[in-house]
């Protein structure tokens, strides 16, 4: 008996699940299908079109209080991002500014030391043939003074070193007394 009075329940539920739903379908169908009838005002009295006016009015006005609203709200988070990303875009755009003329401080320094180093390399290379024209001309000296010394007949040097020195020793033993 328990069994089949749980059964009676479970059939009684299922059939007003499908009730439920039957009557949510017509509604919603009915809804979705209706489209909104316009009312007719010829049947009404100045009163009663009065309110319905009002009552149209206030729709409206909330309407546009909402869409005023939101466009305030719009306008002040476009403002305030404006506030916040034109300062900082500002800022980069002059870093990027300095960068650029500091590269091109660069840039103009490095033509001055390449020419500088192009002059120094020509300097080097004048002072180069100008130590070649010594180094040729100081040789033929050289040899001069080389086979000059080389014509000296030492012995005899000696020998006039020797007797020089005989001399000057009797002379120096007297101007020392």
């Amino acid at each position: 008996m328990a069994e089949n009075e749980g059964t009676k329940a479970l059939e009684v539920r299922e059939e007003k699940t499908e009730e439920t739903e039957e009557t949510v379908a017509a509604k919603t169908g009915a809804a979705l299908d209706a489209k909104p009838e316009k009312e007719d005002f010829s049947g009404m009295s100045d009163r009663d079109l009065m309110i319905a006016l009002l009552k149209e009015q206030k729709k409206t006005s909330r309407r546009s209080l909402i869409t005023a609203s939101a466009l305030v709200v719009i306008c002040l988070i476009v403002g305030i991002a404006v506030l916040i990303v034109v300062p900082s875009v500002i800022s980069t755009l002059n870093n990027a500014y300095k960068a650029l003329d500091g590269i091109q401080n660069v840039v103009t320094n490095a033509d001055k030391a390449i020419a500088s180093v192009e002059s120094s390399l020509d300097g080097i290379d004048e002072m180069v043939k100008n130590v070649d024209k010594v180094v040729v001309d100081n040789t033929e000296s050289v040899k001069k003074t080389v086979d000059s010394m080389s014509s000296i007949d030492v012995a005899t040097l000696n020998k006039s070193i020797k007797e020089l020195s005989e001399i000057i020793e009797p002379l120096a033993k007297f101007f020392r007394r």
